[in-house]
């Protein structure tokens, strides 16, 4: 069975809306996904309601800080009812509202006349606005012509448009997928850019590790699947699938994880 427990959908900075993300992945055979759009769950309800062949994972990719970097903590498998992680959530909508707010004020000062009102009926259904968003518009308004582009020269830390984001500490963030009833797992560790930091960071109560995902080499996998093993750690995969286009992978399917490479995965989300 081929597996993805890594997608995103328009409710945050996917292009696709989670029933579209369905019919993908029921076109190409997937046996079990995972919406996991960042800091929001609105978009599994609608994904659940499409799916006729396919089992739903519930999940979400959170953001957290860990010494200045921007760290990802995927959640499995909660409680979308939980009252303290919706609390949460709509906390982080706010911060993200204002952040992006803030950068528009920057990109106009800078020159681009681009508004937020433009930029929510660009992106009608997004619940979680973001840096890829206002990239998108840029684009739109022809000022780049690639995301790579506004990513590295305007949008970037030290860029004229960049605004930090709120930070949450991990160990918050893992204790608000716990208290939900879900297994939280530290997100493609290859992106961090720094094996000392993955190896810190699994000193908190992390339950798996994203050894498989679309940015990872063959090296990268066997290195942390023996990371895995050696803590007990669940282990999981996915294609961090956006459908923006030039990025790769292009379709739901084309990154593929199967479903025996993260078979104790499969078999603990079972019991939740």
């Amino acid at each position: 069975m081929i597996v993805d427990f890594h997608m995103h959908s328009t409710y945050s900075d996917g292009v696709y809306t989670p029933k579209e993300l369905v019919s993908f992945a029921e076109h190409g055979q997937l046996g079990m996904i995972a919406l996991t759009d960042h800091d929001e769950i609105a978009g599994i309800k609608p994904m659940k309601a499409h799916a006729t062949s396919i089992d739903i994972v519930t999940g979400a990719e959170f953001s957290a800080d860990y010494k200045g970097k921007d760290i990802h903590v995927l959640g499995y498998g909660f409680n979308c009812d939980h009252r303290e992680l919706r609390e949460y959530i709509s906390f982080y909508q706010q911060a993200r509202r204002q952040r992006i707010k803030a950068m528009i004020d920057l990109c106009q000062k800078a020159g681009y006349c681009i508004d937020y009102d433009e930029l929510v009926r660009l992106f009608p259904t997004t619940k979680a606005l973001g840096r890829p968003h206002v990239a998108q518009l840029l684009m739109k308004k022809g000022y780049a012509e690639s995301i790579n582009f506004i990513f590295k020269h305007i949008v970037n830390p030290s860029g004229p448009c960049y605004v930090p984001k709120v930070k949450t500490s991990v160990e918050q963030v893992i204790g608000q997928i716990h208290q939900a009833g879900g297994l939280a797992v530290l997100a493609h560790p290859k992106l961090i850019h720094n094996d000392t930091y993955v190896e810190e960071l699994l000193h908190f109560s992390f339950d798996g590790i994203e050894v498989y995902h679309s940015k990872h080499d063959d090296e990268d996998v066997k290195r942390y699947r023996i990371v895995a093993e050696q803590r007990g750690l669940l282990i999981t995969g996915g294609s961090d699938f956006h459908g923006i286009n030039h990025t790769w992978p292009t379709y739901i399917g084309e990154y593929t994880v199967q479903s025996r490479d993260v078979e104790k995965f499969i078999q603990v989300l079972r019991t939740i």
